[in-house]
Protein backbone atom coordinates (compact mmCIF):
# COMPACT_ATOMS: atom_id res chain seq x y z
CA UNK A 1 0.00 0.00 0.00
CA UNK A 2 3.06 2.25 0.47
CA UNK A 3 2.68 3.49 -3.31
CA UNK A 4 -0.77 3.98 -3.55
CA UNK A 5 -1.89 8.29 -3.76
CA UNK A 6 -3.01 9.76 -0.45
CA UNK A 7 -6.77 8.86 0.50
CA UNK A 8 -9.25 10.88 2.31
CA UNK A 9 -8.98 10.60 6.14
CA UNK A 10 -10.28 7.32 7.74
CA UNK A 11 -12.73 9.29 9.84
CA UNK A 12 -15.06 9.94 6.51
CA UNK A 13 -16.94 6.98 6.05
CA UNK A 14 -19.18 7.00 3.00
CA UNK A 15 -22.74 8.51 2.87
CA UNK A 16 -24.38 7.54 5.92
CA UNK A 17 -22.16 5.22 7.42
CA UNK A 18 -22.48 5.60 11.42
CA UNK A 19 -19.03 5.66 13.87
CA UNK A 20 -21.63 3.46 16.21
CA UNK A 21 -20.91 -0.26 15.30
CA UNK A 22 -24.74 -1.49 15.15
CA UNK A 23 -25.42 -3.91 17.84
CA UNK A 24 -26.11 -7.43 15.31
CA UNK A 25 -22.57 -6.65 14.15
CA UNK A 26 -20.78 -7.02 17.24
CA UNK A 27 -20.08 -9.95 17.26
CA UNK A 28 -16.87 -8.42 15.04
CA UNK A 29 -15.68 -6.89 18.09
CA UNK A 30 -12.33 -8.64 19.55
CA UNK A 31 -11.91 -10.91 16.71
CA UNK A 32 -8.45 -11.26 15.11
CA UNK A 33 -8.60 -11.74 10.72
CA UNK A 34 -5.94 -12.82 8.55
CA UNK A 35 -5.09 -10.10 5.84
CA UNK A 36 -5.34 -11.51 2.18
CA UNK A 37 -3.88 -14.85 3.11
CA UNK A 38 -0.62 -13.42 4.03
CA UNK A 39 1.17 -14.05 7.07
CA UNK A 40 0.06 -11.23 9.20
CA UNK A 41 -3.33 -10.31 10.61
CA UNK A 42 -5.54 -7.11 11.89
CA UNK A 43 -7.73 -7.38 14.86
CA UNK A 44 -10.91 -5.59 15.70
CA UNK A 45 -10.87 -3.63 18.98
CA UNK A 46 -14.50 -3.25 20.74
CA UNK A 47 -13.59 0.23 20.84
CA UNK A 48 -13.94 0.58 17.12
CA UNK A 49 -10.19 0.79 16.69
CA UNK A 50 -8.23 -1.19 14.31
CA UNK A 51 -4.59 -2.60 14.98
CA UNK A 52 -2.73 -3.88 11.89
CA UNK A 53 1.65 -4.15 11.97
CA UNK A 54 1.23 -1.69 8.61
CA UNK A 55 2.53 2.29 8.54
CA UNK A 56 -0.71 3.31 7.66
CA UNK A 57 -2.23 2.15 11.54
CA UNK A 58 0.64 3.40 13.53
CA UNK A 59 -0.55 6.65 14.40
CA UNK A 60 -3.57 5.34 15.64
CA UNK A 61 -6.12 6.52 12.55
CA UNK A 62 -7.22 2.95 11.95
CA UNK A 63 -10.92 2.47 12.73
CA UNK A 64 -13.64 0.35 11.58
CA UNK A 65 -17.03 -0.29 11.87
CA UNK A 66 -19.95 -2.38 10.62
CA UNK A 67 -23.86 -2.50 10.24
CA UNK A 68 -26.17 -3.60 7.78
CA UNK A 69 -24.05 -6.66 6.92
CA UNK A 70 -21.20 -4.61 5.70
CA UNK A 71 -17.90 -4.21 7.66
CA UNK A 72 -16.02 -1.03 6.76
CA UNK A 73 -12.23 -0.51 7.75
CA UNK A 74 -10.32 2.83 7.38
CA UNK A 75 -6.63 2.35 6.69
CA UNK A 76 -5.10 5.83 6.87
CA UNK A 77 -4.21 7.12 3.45
CA UNK A 78 -5.04 3.33 2.17
CA UNK A 79 -8.38 4.84 2.48
CA UNK A 80 -11.94 2.85 3.38
CA UNK A 81 -12.67 -0.78 2.49
CA UNK A 82 -16.42 -2.23 2.40
CA UNK A 83 -16.57 -5.77 2.97
CA UNK A 84 -19.72 -8.46 3.21
CA UNK A 85 -20.42 -9.85 6.62
CA UNK A 86 -23.28 -11.73 8.35
CA UNK A 87 -25.64 -9.53 10.09
CA UNK A 88 -25.44 -12.16 13.17
CA UNK A 89 -22.78 -13.87 14.86
CA UNK A 90 -22.04 -17.16 12.61
CA UNK A 91 -23.08 -20.32 14.27
CA UNK A 92 -19.35 -21.62 13.60
CA UNK A 93 -16.82 -18.82 13.16
CA UNK A 94 -14.43 -21.29 11.59
CA UNK A 95 -13.30 -20.61 8.38
CA UNK A 96 -15.37 -17.70 8.20
CA UNK A 97 -14.21 -15.48 4.88
CA UNK A 98 -15.43 -11.58 4.90
CA UNK A 99 -15.08 -10.54 1.34
CA UNK A 100 -14.91 -6.90 -0.45
CA UNK A 101 -12.97 -3.74 -2.45
CA UNK A 102 -11.95 -0.56 -1.95
CA UNK A 103 -14.87 2.26 -1.41
CA UNK A 104 -13.23 4.29 -4.09
CA UNK A 105 -11.15 1.34 -6.29
CA UNK A 106 -13.61 -1.46 -6.60
CA UNK A 107 -10.43 -3.23 -8.65
CA UNK A 108 -8.53 -2.93 -4.96
CA UNK A 109 -9.71 -6.42 -3.17
CA UNK A 110 -9.48 -7.29 -0.16
CA UNK A 111 -10.16 -10.77 1.95
CA UNK A 112 -10.25 -11.33 5.53
CA UNK A 113 -9.82 -14.77 6.96
CA UNK A 114 -11.34 -15.73 10.84
CA UNK A 115 -8.66 -16.37 12.89
CA UNK A 116 -9.10 -16.37 16.52
CA UNK A 117 -11.20 -14.35 19.39
CA UNK A 118 -9.03 -12.34 21.14
CA UNK A 119 -11.65 -10.57 23.73
CA UNK A 120 -13.69 -12.58 24.98
CA UNK A 121 -15.49 -10.24 26.55
CA UNK A 122 -16.06 -7.46 23.68
CA UNK A 123 -18.95 -9.47 21.66
CA UNK A 124 -20.76 -9.38 25.23
CA UNK A 125 -20.47 -5.67 25.75
CA UNK A 126 -23.64 -4.98 23.35
CA UNK A 127 -26.00 -7.02 24.99
CA UNK A 128 -29.47 -6.22 25.65
CA UNK A 129 -30.19 -7.51 28.71
CA UNK A 130 -33.90 -6.14 29.05
CA UNK A 131 -34.49 -7.47 25.39
CA UNK A 132 -33.15 -10.97 26.91
CA UNK A 133 -35.57 -11.17 29.56
CA UNK A 134 -38.27 -9.49 27.24
CA UNK A 135 -38.41 -5.96 29.49
CA UNK A 136 -38.39 -2.48 28.30
CA UNK A 137 -35.71 -0.66 29.43
CA UNK A 138 -37.84 1.19 32.42
CA UNK A 139 -39.26 -1.75 33.88
CA UNK A 140 -38.85 -2.01 37.74
CA UNK A 141 -37.34 -4.81 40.17
CA UNK A 142 -40.84 -6.45 40.32
CA UNK A 143 -41.30 -6.95 36.81
CA UNK A 144 -37.59 -8.07 36.38
CA UNK A 145 -38.04 -10.98 39.01
CA UNK A 146 -41.42 -12.19 37.42
CA UNK A 147 -39.90 -12.23 33.77
CA UNK A 148 -36.54 -14.18 35.45
CA UNK A 149 -39.10 -16.85 36.71
CA UNK A 150 -41.59 -17.06 34.16
CA UNK A 151 -38.29 -17.82 31.78
CA UNK A 152 -36.13 -19.63 34.32
CA UNK A 153 -38.94 -21.99 34.16
CA UNK A 154 -40.00 -22.27 30.26
CA UNK A 155 -36.12 -22.76 29.22
CA UNK A 156 -34.83 -24.94 32.50
CA UNK A 157 -32.47 -27.59 31.06
CA UNK A 158 -34.24 -30.48 33.27
CA UNK A 159 -37.34 -29.53 30.86
CA UNK A 160 -35.42 -28.72 28.22
CA UNK A 161 -31.86 -30.52 27.34
CA UNK A 162 -31.75 -28.67 23.68
CA UNK A 163 -28.68 -26.60 23.09
CA UNK A 164 -30.76 -23.60 21.72
CA UNK A 165 -32.59 -23.86 25.61
CA UNK A 166 -29.57 -24.04 27.29
CA UNK A 167 -27.86 -20.81 25.79
CA UNK A 168 -31.11 -18.88 26.70
CA UNK A 169 -31.34 -19.93 29.89
CA UNK A 170 -28.29 -18.73 30.73
CA UNK A 171 -28.52 -15.49 28.65
CA UNK A 172 -32.07 -15.35 31.08
CA UNK A 173 -29.86 -16.09 34.25
CA UNK A 174 -27.02 -13.58 33.25
CA UNK A 175 -29.43 -10.77 32.40
CA UNK A 176 -30.99 -11.11 35.74
CA UNK A 177 -28.12 -11.57 37.93
CA UNK A 178 -27.17 -8.42 36.52
CA UNK A 179 -30.24 -6.25 36.80
CA UNK A 180 -31.38 -7.99 40.16
CA UNK A 181 -28.08 -6.32 41.40
CA UNK A 182 -28.67 -2.23 42.06
CA UNK A 183 -25.03 -1.45 41.08
CA UNK A 184 -24.75 -3.82 38.83
CA UNK A 185 -27.80 -2.57 37.16
CA UNK A 186 -26.76 0.70 37.43
CA UNK A 187 -23.93 0.90 35.97
CA UNK A 188 -25.31 -1.31 33.15
CA UNK A 189 -27.91 1.51 32.72
CA UNK A 190 -25.45 4.35 32.24
CA UNK A 191 -23.00 2.99 30.57
CA UNK A 192 -23.88 -0.87 29.22
CA UNK A 193 -22.06 -3.91 29.86
CA UNK A 194 -18.43 -2.40 29.96
CA UNK A 195 -19.21 -0.43 33.00
CA UNK A 196 -20.34 -3.83 34.08
CA UNK A 197 -17.03 -5.42 33.29
CA UNK A 198 -14.97 -2.20 35.12
CA UNK A 199 -16.64 -2.97 37.80
CA UNK A 200 -16.46 -6.23 37.96
CA UNK A 201 -12.65 -5.46 37.94
CA UNK A 202 -12.79 -2.96 40.55
CA UNK A 203 -12.74 -0.19 38.35
CA UNK A 204 -15.35 1.88 39.64
CA UNK A 205 -15.81 5.70 39.91
CA UNK A 206 -18.41 7.48 41.84
CA UNK A 207 -20.07 10.86 41.11
CA UNK A 208 -19.98 13.01 44.35
CA UNK A 209 -22.42 13.00 47.50
CA UNK A 210 -25.21 15.43 47.49
CA UNK A 211 -25.58 17.19 50.32
CA UNK A 212 -28.62 19.27 52.06
CA UNK A 213 -30.78 20.25 54.34
CA UNK A 214 -34.42 19.74 55.50
CA UNK A 215 -36.60 21.16 57.55
CA UNK A 216 -38.26 19.34 60.35
CA UNK A 217 -40.61 19.76 63.54
CA UNK A 218 -40.07 18.95 66.63
CA UNK A 219 -43.07 17.29 66.54
CA UNK A 220 -41.81 15.32 63.41
CA UNK A 221 -38.99 14.08 65.59
CA UNK A 222 -41.32 12.60 68.60
CA UNK A 223 -44.12 11.19 66.31
CA UNK A 224 -41.64 10.24 63.63
CA UNK A 225 -42.98 10.71 59.83
CA UNK A 226 -42.64 9.59 56.36
CA UNK A 227 -42.89 11.60 53.22
CA UNK A 228 -42.22 11.85 49.89
CA UNK A 229 -39.25 14.89 48.95
CA UNK A 230 -37.40 15.09 45.59
CA UNK A 231 -33.82 16.53 44.24
CA UNK A 232 -32.85 17.84 40.81
CA UNK A 233 -30.14 15.49 39.44
CA UNK A 234 -28.82 14.66 35.88
CA UNK A 235 -29.48 11.19 35.07
CA UNK A 236 -28.39 9.17 31.61
CA UNK A 237 -31.38 8.33 29.35
CA UNK A 238 -31.41 4.70 28.26
CA UNK A 239 -34.06 5.22 25.96
CA UNK A 240 -31.98 7.48 23.52
CA UNK A 241 -29.74 4.59 23.10
CA UNK A 242 -32.25 2.90 20.74
CA UNK A 243 -35.08 5.62 20.07
CA UNK A 244 -33.66 8.93 20.90
CA UNK A 245 -37.53 10.65 18.71
CA UNK A 246 -39.15 9.00 21.43
CA UNK A 247 -41.71 11.27 23.60
CA UNK A 248 -39.44 10.78 26.92
CA UNK A 249 -36.15 11.57 24.95
CA UNK A 250 -37.61 15.38 25.05
CA UNK A 251 -35.41 17.84 26.46
CA UNK A 252 -32.13 15.06 26.19
CA UNK A 253 -29.07 16.68 25.73
CA UNK A 254 -25.41 14.89 25.26
CA UNK A 255 -23.78 13.80 28.27
CA UNK A 256 -20.72 15.48 29.38
CA UNK A 257 -17.36 14.42 28.20
CA UNK A 258 -15.77 11.37 29.83
CA UNK A 259 -12.12 11.32 30.51
CA UNK A 260 -11.16 7.80 29.73
CA UNK A 261 -7.92 5.77 29.53
CA UNK A 262 -7.11 5.43 25.56
CA UNK A 263 -4.13 3.71 23.97
CA UNK A 264 -2.20 6.12 21.96
CA UNK A 265 1.06 5.20 19.30
CA UNK A 266 4.19 7.07 20.52
CA UNK A 267 7.01 6.00 18.15
CA UNK A 268 7.18 2.27 17.96
CA UNK A 269 5.34 2.00 21.61
CA UNK A 270 1.98 1.68 22.51
CA UNK A 271 1.22 3.79 25.71
CA UNK A 272 -1.72 4.82 27.53
CA UNK A 273 -2.95 8.43 28.46
CA UNK A 274 -5.89 9.89 29.99
CA UNK A 275 -7.96 12.02 27.22
CA UNK A 276 -11.66 13.56 27.20
CA UNK A 277 -13.58 12.01 24.80
CA UNK A 278 -17.08 12.89 23.66
CA UNK A 279 -19.93 11.19 25.45
CA UNK A 280 -21.82 8.45 23.55
CA UNK A 281 -24.71 8.75 26.27
CA UNK A 282 -27.53 11.52 26.15
CA UNK A 283 -28.49 12.61 29.58
CA UNK A 284 -31.28 14.99 30.64
CA UNK A 285 -32.43 16.87 34.42
CA UNK A 286 -35.37 14.85 36.62
CA UNK A 287 -36.59 15.23 39.90
CA UNK A 288 -35.74 11.84 41.46
CA UNK A 289 -38.48 11.09 44.06
CA UNK A 290 -37.04 10.17 47.91
CA UNK A 291 -38.82 8.22 50.21
CA UNK A 292 -37.66 10.35 53.66
CA UNK A 293 -38.47 8.34 56.39
CA UNK A 294 -38.35 10.53 59.62
CA UNK A 295 -37.87 8.07 62.70
CA UNK A 296 -38.74 8.44 66.74
CA UNK A 297 -35.71 10.13 68.41
CA UNK A 298 -33.98 11.40 65.53
CA UNK A 299 -32.40 14.62 65.99
CA UNK A 300 -31.57 17.98 64.79
CA UNK A 301 -28.29 17.10 62.35
CA UNK A 302 -28.70 13.80 61.57
CA UNK A 303 -28.65 12.71 58.56
CA UNK A 304 -30.84 10.33 56.37
CA UNK A 305 -28.22 8.69 53.45
CA UNK A 306 -29.99 7.97 49.97
CA UNK A 307 -27.30 5.09 48.08
CA UNK A 308 -26.55 6.09 44.44
CA UNK A 309 -29.25 9.17 43.76
CA UNK A 310 -27.18 11.52 43.31
CA UNK A 311 -26.16 12.68 39.64
CA UNK A 312 -25.53 10.10 36.92
CA UNK A 313 -22.49 9.96 34.52
CA UNK A 314 -21.91 7.54 31.97
CA UNK A 315 -20.33 4.06 33.27
CA UNK A 316 -20.33 5.80 36.95
CA UNK A 317 -21.77 4.72 39.73
CA UNK A 318 -23.95 7.85 41.53
CA UNK A 319 -22.72 9.12 44.64
CA UNK A 320 -25.46 9.20 47.70
CA UNK A 321 -27.71 11.87 48.60
CA UNK A 322 -27.37 13.48 52.70
CA UNK A 323 -30.99 15.07 53.49
CA UNK A 324 -29.42 16.84 57.00
CA UNK A 325 -32.03 17.84 59.16
CA UNK A 326 -32.85 21.01 60.87
CA UNK A 327 -34.79 21.55 63.37
CA UNK A 328 -37.50 24.53 63.84
CA UNK A 329 -38.10 26.10 67.13
CA UNK A 330 -40.61 24.82 69.16
CA UNK A 331 -42.94 27.30 70.92
CA UNK A 332 -42.96 25.41 73.97
CA UNK A 333 -40.29 23.07 74.13
CA UNK A 334 -36.44 22.88 74.07
CA UNK A 335 -35.24 19.74 73.41
CA UNK A 336 -31.65 18.70 74.97
CA UNK A 337 -30.86 15.10 74.24
CA UNK A 338 -33.63 12.38 75.13
CA UNK A 339 -35.15 15.41 77.79
CA UNK A 340 -37.58 17.76 77.02
CA UNK A 341 -37.39 21.28 79.62
CA UNK A 342 -40.47 23.87 79.02
CA UNK A 343 -40.86 26.84 81.53
CA UNK A 344 -43.92 27.00 83.43
CA UNK A 345 -45.46 30.25 85.24
CA UNK A 346 -47.49 30.21 88.37
CA UNK A 347 -48.58 33.10 90.95
CA UNK A 348 -47.44 33.41 94.03
CA UNK A 349 -50.44 32.32 96.00
CA UNK A 350 -50.02 28.76 93.77
CA UNK A 351 -46.19 28.90 94.69
CA UNK A 352 -47.38 29.36 97.96
CA UNK A 353 -50.62 26.90 98.25
CA UNK A 354 -49.68 24.64 95.75
CA UNK A 355 -51.04 24.33 92.00
CA UNK A 356 -51.85 21.85 89.44
CA UNK A 357 -51.70 22.16 85.54
CA UNK A 358 -52.62 19.82 82.64
CA UNK A 359 -51.45 20.10 79.34
CA UNK A 360 -51.68 18.09 75.78
CA UNK A 361 -48.23 16.58 74.84
CA UNK A 362 -47.25 16.38 70.92
CA UNK A 363 -48.78 13.30 70.62
CA UNK A 364 -51.78 14.02 72.39
CA UNK A 365 -51.75 12.57 75.34
CA UNK A 366 -52.40 14.69 78.68
CA UNK A 367 -49.54 15.63 80.91
CA UNK A 368 -50.79 16.05 84.80
CA UNK A 369 -48.78 18.50 86.85
CA UNK A 370 -49.80 18.56 90.88
CA UNK A 371 -47.62 20.10 93.09
CA UNK A 372 -48.96 20.61 96.72
CA UNK A 373 -45.78 22.01 98.33
CA UNK A 374 -44.38 25.14 98.31
CA UNK A 375 -43.25 25.59 95.19
CA UNK A 376 -39.75 27.70 94.92
CA UNK A 377 -39.02 30.94 91.63
CA UNK A 378 -36.59 29.08 88.94
CA UNK A 379 -37.16 25.63 90.80
CA UNK A 380 -37.53 22.78 88.24
CA UNK A 381 -39.70 19.81 88.37
CA UNK A 382 -39.07 16.18 86.53
CA UNK A 383 -41.72 14.35 85.13
CA UNK A 384 -40.09 11.19 84.18
CA UNK A 385 -40.69 9.57 80.83
CA UNK A 386 -42.50 12.47 79.11
CA UNK A 387 -39.28 13.35 77.15
CA UNK A 388 -38.34 12.45 73.55
CA UNK A 389 -38.62 8.96 72.59
CA UNK A 390 -35.29 7.01 72.14
CA UNK A 391 -33.92 6.43 68.92
CA UNK A 392 -32.74 2.94 69.71
CA UNK A 393 -35.65 2.40 71.79
CA UNK A 394 -39.24 4.12 70.76
CA UNK A 395 -40.61 3.15 73.25
CA UNK A 396 -38.63 4.22 76.38
CA UNK A 397 -38.38 8.12 76.67
CA UNK A 398 -36.60 10.53 78.41
CA UNK A 399 -37.91 13.28 80.77
CA UNK A 400 -39.33 16.46 80.99
CA UNK A 401 -37.93 19.46 83.29
CA UNK A 402 -40.82 22.17 84.03
CA UNK A 403 -38.77 25.01 85.07
CA UNK A 404 -41.04 27.22 87.48
CA UNK A 405 -41.71 31.09 87.49
CA UNK A 406 -43.21 32.50 90.33
CA UNK A 407 -45.32 35.45 89.36
CA UNK A 408 -44.80 38.12 91.94
CA UNK A 409 -47.10 41.05 92.69
CA UNK A 410 -45.59 44.48 91.85
CA UNK A 411 -47.48 46.17 94.57
CA UNK A 412 -49.21 45.37 97.90
CA UNK A 413 -51.81 47.17 99.41
CA UNK A 414 -51.47 48.00 103.03
CA UNK A 415 -54.26 45.25 104.37
CA UNK A 416 -51.93 43.05 102.47
CA UNK A 417 -48.98 43.54 103.69
CA UNK A 418 -50.53 43.16 107.35
CA UNK A 419 -52.30 40.23 106.51
CA UNK A 420 -48.50 38.87 105.06
CA UNK A 421 -46.87 40.66 107.89
CA UNK A 422 -48.59 38.33 110.40
CA UNK A 423 -48.58 35.11 108.91
CA UNK A 424 -44.73 34.95 108.77
CA UNK A 425 -44.45 36.70 111.94
CA UNK A 426 -46.51 33.59 113.53
CA UNK A 427 -44.50 31.38 111.57
CA UNK A 428 -41.21 32.53 112.37
CA UNK A 429 -42.08 31.82 115.93
CA UNK A 430 -43.19 28.61 115.50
Amino acid sequence: MGGQQRRPPASEWPAGVSDEISRPMSWLKGTEWQWNNDEWALKLDKSGDLEAPIRQCQRDNCKWTAENGKLYIALGDAGVFKLDAPKERPQNMNGQKLNGASVRNSRERLSLKFQRIFDHDAADLDKDLYESLGLPDDADDASLKKAYRELSKKYHPDKNPDEASKVKFAEVRDAYEILSNPDKKILYDTGGMEAVKDGEKGKIETTSDFNSDIDVTLEDLYLGKSFKASVQRQVVCRGCRKNPDAPKCKGCKRCPNQVKIVHVQMGPFMTQQQQEVVSKERCKTEDAGLDVHIEKGMSDGDSLTFPRMAEERPGMLPGAVHLKLKAKKHSQYVRRGSDLHMDLTISLREALLGWSRSFQHMDGHSVELNIKEVTRHSQVIKTRGQGMPLRDDPSSFGDLHVKVAVDFPRKLDERQRKLIAEVFAERSEL
